[in-house]
Parts: structure tokens; sequence; C-alpha cells
């Protein structure tokens, strides 16, 4: 046999507590609503809501709503518990070492192009060697593409890098820059 449903208005309702009072449509003592009762109820009730609920008994004697439902209100499906994703220990792994091998790569090879692993303003790894004694850098400049070389001691001196790649070369007296197309830095 199905329990009994009534129907009432909600009379009083102190939201911060979570309880209130039915008043029922038989006419009969208000019964004592609790939140917990309206379970899945898409919101929380508000005096003046039609209240659907069954009648319980506590073993003290006072009645009480149960199984209650607020009148033209959804009901929302709230899953239980929302599983985590996990993607496992494995593909974690993996996804490390593959970014590890990347970034030996980049480092050793003296990659300049677009990558995962990027430094900023270091030096290639492996820079030209000049011959004892010749300590004279030929520089070519990014911004104007004129050759200059740079004398022990001047300004730019130690900031210089010499790559070979790009044409540059050290030399071992300036009269040899000279000959070979340089000029000297201004500073």
């Amino acid at each position: 046999m199905n329990p009994q449903k009534y129907r009432g208005i909600l009379t009083k309702w102190k939201d911060e507590r979570g309880f209130g009072f039915i008043k029922p449509d038989t006419g009969t003592r208000e019964v004592f609503l609790h939140i917990t009762v309206l379970k899945g109820a898409g919101r929380r009730p508000r005096v003046g809501d039609a209240i659907y609920y069954e009648l319980t008994t506590e073993a003290n004697g006072k009645v009480r709503a149960s199984n209650a439902s607020i009148e033209g209100v959804a009901s929302s499906s709230v899953p239980k518990k929302l599983k985590k994703k996990s993607f496992g220990l494995i593909p974690t792994v993996i996804t490390v070492s593959v970014l590890a091998i990347i970034a030996l790569f980049e480092k050793f090879t003296g990659s300049n192009s677009p990558s995962l692993v990027t430094s900023v303003n270091s030096p290639p790894l492996i820079t030209s060697v000049p011959r004892p004694g010749c300590n004279i850098k030929g520089n070519i400049s990014i911004e104007t593409g004129n050759k200059i070389y740079h004398v022990p001691g001047a300004e730019d001196y130690e900031s210089t890098i010499i790559d070979p790649i790009k044409g540059e070369r050290w030399f071992c007296t300036e009269s040899e820059a000279i000959d070979n197309g340089w000029r000297k830095a201004p500073r």
C-alpha cells in the first residue's frame, strides 16, 4: 500500500535554519517541514509554496512531513558523486619523459626553431674557438647587417658571441679584419 500524499501551503520558513511549517489543505494542525525531506527539489522552498508530502509520526508523537516536493518545481537530478577522471600513472610518466627528451635534444642541438622548450638569450652550446692569440671578434650586426669587429676591452666585447654559421669569425689582428671587409666597432 502506497503512503498517502498530502498537500498544504508553506506558511513559515526559516531558510537559515532549513525548516518551516505547512498549513494542510485539510485545515488540521501545522506540519513541521525540514529541508532534508525535500530531496531533489530544484530550489529552496518559499512561504506560499504548495508542498506535497507524506506524514511521519516520530517516537515522541510529533507529526512531521517526509518525502516532500514543491508543486510546480522540477526535481533536479544531481549525480550522487562526480567521478574524477584519472589518466593513470603510465601516461603521466610517458608525457614527462617525452618532454624531458625534447628539452635535452633542444639543449644539445642548439636549435633556434620554435619549440615546446625555449631559452631566452642563451648562447649556443657550442661556440667557435679562436686560434691562439686571435681574440678579435668579427660580428655581423643583427640590426644593420654591417660587419664590425670588437677588440678586447671594448664596450660590447664580452657580450659579443661569434657564430660561424652566420658568417662571423675571429681575427688575429685588426689589419686582418679590415682587409676582410670589417670595420671597427664605434665604441
